[in-house]
């Protein structure tokens, strides 16, 4: 008895882990591991507050655990002595759920926490500017659906690809082709090989592995002997890492992966079109954004086919972002193009959505919705800088614009402005800004289809293929109709999406939601691509339309966005240096005047007297839920709703008259000035 009473004690030492240990695997980047035993050492001493953080942090490292890895870093704010650390992690978790304006603003503040020393200041700069960079990212035009999910190990992912019903195969590069430093490093890379081909890709740290892991290529002589290895020109390969490049016959490009700056964060699939079989390429362009995530994509093995625009229509991919602490998952997966829906109001917002039914309460007439639908914004530029957007003041004479057709050649569509080095020198363009971002490039103008034909020829010939005829829109002052000058640097109107940084002073505009993410398609077709935000909190944002410094100009528009599908509760603000001020007109049914709102006087009250504040009154019912959504009150004042002859009238719940004064007060913050304390009656 004794005996096993020994052996059970020792069995349960064994089991639980010691602080240097789970210290140890934290090290090591083994986060399935470390969480387990910080894990075990919480329920042991759950106050311990170094195991609270490495616990936080190690949830951060999976997808599943990872808003509760957020949660517990937000919850040891001031409690840590490393705050830049703490700061950095959380960071780095809402920028791998994609919340790049959180994140930036939280990689900013740690820097400014952080010390010389810190071993990851270098990783919180190049992420800091990641973030920045995304602020505007596209919304995606494609969706994926994924099957056959297997974890692999990255080491040997790709014995897990079937290719059997493809005529390609993957193995390993041959020696000959590994460089001395790949040796001493270990370093084998696949090979996806195509008997039809006489050039095989692979990656390589090359002689000296200055830039990190690059694509190389090696041409198949007759004899099957193999050319000496050659590095991929720096058009395709960065100072980062590029990895797995796979030849992509159908589009005549190579898909590869790689975790340069203009990811969207760790590994990202680009593709690079070969122009020319003696080694010039296209720039990269990342994969269309469903292909690419805030986590790590190391590889695509793609479909034969094709979608319409070019990109792959599938194939398996090798990603983390489903994975078990950020393990790898081969999954076969298909793109699907995302259907347009008829109306905003069908679209499937997975975020918090102001939903709130409002009507017009101003005074102001309502004009009658016209059929005037604005010109496509065109740009005529060189390859000169994008410059910022420059607001008009209020008191700038509107000249009407005077539209022109120009013959032009379409020569791509981009994600940013591109390099003209891979057009012909001194090569007239003009660029168009696209209401979701996306910015298409044509060749041009020309004076006749007889110049266009012979041009077009010219850029075929040059290695273009993807090229045809198109008209393009001009919008120009009618005293300038006709000296338009193509080497003039661009002049951006105000389109797209954009921060209400952009609107400095006081401003009025459409409120035509609140959510995360980014708009739908519909939402850019009816706004004509004029869209602003303003970041609230944890990554929720209030989406305008319709900006001017005319209050009367915005009202006006305001019936004519509901008629294009705008959503029927949107309703006018007021912006002060691009925060809402004020709810200008909405649907809300002014509150009765009462004598019951306490005074400025009436402070000193009983202890068991409480109050409540009247927020707002609406011609149709809300759920209370979002209501609070709409006020922005709901993680502040708990919003209670009751109907009162057919209106449904929002309270805070009964507080004390002190509390019930600060909900009055940031009632009023958030615009409804119509707000009153009432005493509460059981």
């Amino acid at each position: 008895m004794i005996l096993g009473v020994v052996s059970f004690c020792a069995t349960a030492q064994n089991n639980i882990p010691s602080a240097s240990s789970a210290a140890a695997f934290f090290m090591e980047g083994d986060m399935s591991e470390s969480n387990r035993q910080y894990g075990a050492l919480l329920s042991i001493e759950p106050d311990q507050m170094e195991f609270q953080y490495y616990y936080a942090v190690t949830c951060t490292a999976d997808s599943e655990l990872r808003q509760e890895g957020i949660q517990r870093l937000l919850a040891l704010n001031g409690k840590m002595e490393s705050e830049g650390e703490r700061l950095f992690f959380l960071a780095q978790a809402y920028h791998q759920i994609e919340d790049f304006t959180q994140a930036a603003k939280l990689f900013q503040r740690a820097i400014a926490n952080a010390d010389k020393k810190s071993e990851w200041l270098n990783e919180a700069e190049f992420h800091l500017v990641q973030c920045e960079a995304l602020l505007d990212l596209e919304p995606p035009t494609i969706s994926l659906s994924h099957s056959s999910k297997n974890a692999v190990e990255l080491s040997d992912f790709f014995r897990s690809i079937p290719t059997e019903s493809t005529p390609f195969r993957i193995t390993l590069v041959p020696t000959e082709l590994r460089s001395k430093l790949d040796k001493k490093r270990g370093w084998v890379s696949p090979v996806v090989y195509d008997p039809k081909s006489d050039v095989i890709y692979f990656c390589s740290y090359g002689n000296k592995g200055a830039t990190g892991l690059d694509i190389y290529m090696s041409k198949i002589n007759p004899d099957g002997s193999l050319t000496e290895s050659q590095r991929l020109p720096n058009s395709v390969n960065s100072a980062s890492d590029e990895i797995n490049p796979v030849y992509h016959s159908e589009t005549e490009s190579i898909i590869f992966a790689s975790d340069r700056a203009s990811s969207i964060g760790g590994f990202d699939l680009f593709s690079s079109k070969v122009i020319s079989s003696n080694g010039k390429y296209r720039s990269p362009e990342r994969l269309p954004r469903a292909w690419n995530t805030a986590s790590n994509e190391y590889f695509l093995f793609p479909d034969s086919n094709a979608l319409a625009d070019g990109n792959p229509s599938g194939g398996w991919l090798v990603s983390d972002r489903s994975g078990h602490f950020s393990s790898a998952v081969l999954c076969r997966s298909q793109a699907l193009s995302i259907a347009p829906l008829e109306s905003i109001d069908q679209q499937n917002q997975e975020d918090s959505l102001e939903d709130s039914p409002i009507a017009i309460q101003s005074t102001h007439p309502a004009s009658e919705a016209k059929e005037n639908e604005a010109s496509e914004n065109v740009i005529v530029a060189q390859a000169d800088p994008i410059q910022e957007p420059v607001l008009e003041p209020v008191n700038t004479p509107v000249i009407a614009p005077v539209q022109t057709s120009e013959l032009a050649i379409q020569v791509g569509v981009f994600s940013s402005l591109p390099d003209a080095g891979f057009l012909p020198e001194n090569t007239d363009i003009i660029v168009k800004t696209l209401p979701n971002g996306l910015i298409k490039v044509f060749v041009g103008p020309f004076v006749n289809e007889e110049e266009r034909s012979k041009v077009k020829v010219e850029l075929i010939a040059f290695g273009l293929e993807d090229v045809f005829n198109a008209t393009v829109i001009q919008t120009v002052d009618e005293d300038e109709e006709k000296e338009i000058d193509l080497q003039s640097k661009p002049l951006i109107a105000l389109e797209g999406i954009h921060p209400t940084d952009h609107l400095q002073g006081v401003w009025y505009a459409v409120q035509i939601g609140a959510f995360s993410g980014e708009p739908s398609q519909p939402m850019l077709a009816m706004t004509k691509g004029n869209v602003f935000y303003e970041v609230i909190t944890d990554g929720l944002k209030r989406w305008y339309t319709e900006a001017s410094q005319n209050v009367d100009q915005t009202l006006e528009n305001l019936p004519i966005l509901i008629q294009r599908g705008a959503r029927t509760d949107a309703f006018v603000v007021q912006l002060k240096d691009g925060k809402r001020m004020k709810i200008m007109a909405m649907n809300s049914v002014n509150p009765k005047p009462s004598d019951a709102q306490p005074k400025e006087t009436e402070v000193a009250v009983a202890s068991d007297v409480f109050y409540r504040v009247r927020i707002a009154s609406f011609d149709n019912a809300i759920p209370a839920i979002e209501a609070a959504a709409l006020l922005h009150l709901g993680t502040l004042v708990t919003v209670r709703s009751i109907e009162i002859a057919g209106e449904k009238v929002y309270f805070t719940s009964k507080l004390l008259f002190e509390e019930a004064k600060r909900a009055y007060d940031l009632s009023v913050k958030e615009g409804f000035e119509n707000a009153k304390i009432e005493k509460y009656n059981e």
